[in-house]
């Protein structure tokens, strides 16, 4: 019986392991789809020659933000760009490589 629970709990530790595993997963890959539409949007920038005063990366984040959360308001979209722009500032060579593709931050 002892046998038994043991092969029981080594399975229940796997699965939990899998769990994870696919929620870290899923968690870079939603990273990835926002670094793209950023990206996508400071290129857009860039090219129309809309790129203002001051960090162009920045403004491209507040521009997704305000698109994609416009239903929660405008303080709320606010705070979420501002916490995407910090989280960006604080991101190393390997975070752009493995997050976003890139060696580092896009340039104006």
């Amino acid at each position: 019986m002892g046998c038994l629970e043991n092969r029981l709990s080594r399975l229940e530790d796997r699965a939990s392991g899998i769990a994870a595993e696919r929620q870290a997963g899923e968690k870079l890959r939603r990273a990835r789809a926002v670094m793209r539409m950023v990206l996508d949007e400071f290129a857009r920038l860039k090219a129309s020659g809309g790129v203002s005063l001051g960090d162009p990366l920045a403004q491209a984040v507040r521009n997704v933000a305000a698109a994609q959360y416009a239903d929660l308001g405008e303080e709320t979209y606010e705070n979420i760009a501002e916490g995407w722009i910090e989280t960006l500032r604080e991101w190393t060579r390997l975070d752009w490589m493995v997050k976003a593709g890139r060696n580092g931050p896009p340039h104006a």
